[in-house]
């Protein structure tokens, strides 16, 4: 539990953060956020004021419990509560018609993420939590597989592979369920590895840089995140101006982050070595790939490299977490 102790602290501190940013930023500039997801200003934007300023004193709770971890499990649990019913409001909002469905980070950023680490420190010493736990190294390895799957099978025909901007979007309008359930799988890749990367750091002796290479994963989860929101909730409709900004945001800025948050832990990894340690730096190497032709717009690069990745980078997940275990 100590060294699980370092991840609840940051996990906590930056929800405190994200609480606290959000609440001010509803409660001092009401308008903005109907404005960036644009829908029509509300007739009493006050009742939005008084929900940031709720948001807000959510943040103060995770900031006590970041803090005292001992003390901190009534406001982790109000707090997941409250992540749990969020979602819930919104596919009821969704469904009334009252919000479009580019409104969807909000609950992504907002409850979403959060809702794997707040639940497992509430049962943190139980059996299901080590059983949770153990079961990071092969869900992240299923999930990126069903990911690329996916990629192949669902969304191959929305993205920039298919140079015809006009074939992209009708592909989107005639199948937004599976579109969006592609993406869906992508943002539980995302978190998934974020988990993986936290289970592999708690198990180095250098604890210091397990929690850099934590964060510098979680900046790129926030990317990686971003970028599947816009494309499950603005396109087709803004596909002109967006989808090469999240194609940038996820294989390059994402994907780099991940490379080298990767390859922090490989350094300090002191049991890597042989044929093993090789297949570790192949699959950074891959990372490196993607990154450079994403940035660099190389659609057969992207192909190429992404494709090289995930056939390395999945079973090497599964094996790795077997290694370490």
């Amino acid at each position: 539990m100590a060294t699980r102790a370092s991840y609840y602290r940051i996990i906590f501190g930056l929800a405190a953060l994200y609480n606290l940013a959000f609440g001010l930023w509803a409660g001092f500039a009401p308008g903005s956020f109907f404005d960036l997801f644009h829908l029509r200003q509300p007739i009493y934007p006050s009742i939005w004021s008084c929900l940031g300023m709720v948001v807000g004193t959510y943040g103060l709770g995770y900031a006590y419990a970041a803090l005292r971890l001992e003390r901190g499990a009534p406001f982790i649990a109000i707090g997941l509560i409250g992540k749990i019913l969020g979602p819930i409001g919104w596919v009821l909002v969704v469904r009334s018609g009252e919000w479009p469905v580019r409104t969807f980070p909000l609950i992504l950023f907002n409850d979403l993420v959060w809702w794997l680490p707040f639940a497992l420190f509430l049962i943190d010493g139980t059996r299901i939590a080590a059983r949770v736990r153990a079961a990071a190294a092969p869900a992240t390895a299923i999930l990126n597989a069903l990911a690329a799957l996916a990629m192949i099978v669902l969304l191959r025909p929305g993205t920039e592979v298919v140079a015809d901007v006009t074939a992209r979007m009708t592909y989107i309008v005639s199948h937004p369920w599976l579109w969006r359930a592609g993406w869906a799988l992508w943002i539980a890749a995302a978190l998934s590895l974020l988990a993986f990367y936290a289970w592999w750091g708690a198990r180095l002796p250098r604890t210091s840089w397990a929690l850099a290479a934590f964060l510098v994963a979680a900046l790129g989860a926030v990317c990686d995140l971003t970028a599947e929101s816009l494309f499950i909730g603005w396109l087709p409709e803004r596909i002109e101006d967006l989808q090469r900004v999240g194609t940038i945001l996820t294989g390059g800025a994402a994907n780099g982050l991940y490379t080298v948050a990767g390859i922090i832990l490989t350094l300090h990894t002191p049991t890597l070595c042989g044929p093993f340690l090789i297949g570790t730096w192949a699959v950074w190497g891959a990372g490196v790939a993607l990154t450079a032709t994403t940035l660099a717009g190389s659609m057969p690069g992207m192909v190429a490299s992404t494709t090289l990745l995930m056939i390395l980078f999945c079973p090497w997940a599964w094996l790795l977490g077997k290694r370490l275990r």
